[in-house]
């Protein structure tokens, strides 16, 4: 099952972008394959550095990271064959760790492109479960071989900064009523929400309408499905439960009751924000 593979998330914005750059002498010889010989290479915007968005899943699920291209001036008669292989030396400067070996499998590393084929997919299957959701982790791959074929110097590696989304994230429609000391600042909520992993059992969204201000909330669902808020960002750090916290797995709701000081007295929000 292909997964979406997302570029530029500004949480990982340390990874260097500059290795597998598509050069243009790279990019004649693969499109032409100067001196008649097939070029085997993770092609165009396969290669580089990439943030690969995967859901929490207890059980691995196969996911299709690349796809391994052969480029030569007609289509070749014969097998080529070519090898990925992890290579921690990517990781060198990233501040990243490499995938712990526990939390995914790699069906086959030799690829095998047919006679009259131009790419096959390059799969891993991957225990996001596994994954400690607080650390940085990326799996380097590269091409280390190839039967039949040379390899593209520069289109050869990518470093896969691995994000695992947790069963609460996601897009939501939040409702509600934000109640202010001064009437004329009370006002409807009615607004789509993202939310964000922190960890296995928090996520990370706006807090009441104030997004825009840089107001966040973290929403940890604790065991029993209540739900504990806790103030991020630029938020009212006194901000506090006003009422029942909860979360209803059912219908993927939150019901959230909070308030927080200030002039004139405190602002109080009642909102539910619902899974779309």
């Amino acid at each position: 099952m292909k997964k979406y593979i997302l570029t530029g998330l500004s949480a990982l914005s340390l990874l260097v972008t500059t290795s597998g750059c598509l050069q243009d002498k790279g990019y004649t010889d693969i499109i032409n394959a100067v001196g008649a010989q097939p070029i085997v290479s993770i092609f165009g915007s396969g290669s580089g550095n990439k943030v690969l968005g995967v859901d929490f899943k207890t059980t691995p699920v196969a996911t299709e990271l690349f796809s391994v291209n052969l480029g030569s001036p007609a289509v070749l008669t014969s097998d080529v064959t070519a090898t990925v292989s992890v290579d921690p030396t990517l990781l060198t400067g990233t501040g990243l760790e490499l995938l712990p070996a526990d939390t995914y499998s790699i069906p086959s590393t030799q690829v095998t492109i047919k006679a009259g084929q131009r790419d096959v997919p390059f799969v891993v299957n991957i225990n996001s479960s596994k994954i400690d959701l607080k650390k940085s982790f990326a799996l380097p791959l590269t091409i280390t071989a190839a039967s039949g074929a040379i390899i593209a110097s520069n289109l050869k590696s990518v470093v896969y900064a691995i994000k695992v989304n947790n069963v609460y994230a996601g897009n939501y429609q939040s409702t509600g009523r934000f109640e202010h000391p001064v009437a004329t600042s009370s006002r409807d909520i009615n607004r789509s929400k993202t939310l964000s992993t922190i960890d296995a059992t928090t996520s990370e969204t706006e807090f009441a309408d104030l997004g825009g201000s840089g107001w966040t909330m973290q929403l940890r669902i604790n065991a029993d499905n209540t739900v504990t808020l806790i103030p991020t960002g630029n938020a009212n750090a006194s901000a506090k439960q006003a009422g029942v916290n909860k979360y209803d797995p059912a219908t993927k709701t939150f019901t959230l009751n909070y308030s927080y000081p200030g002039a004139g007295g405190d602002r109080v929000i009642t909102e539910t924000i619902k899974k779309k």
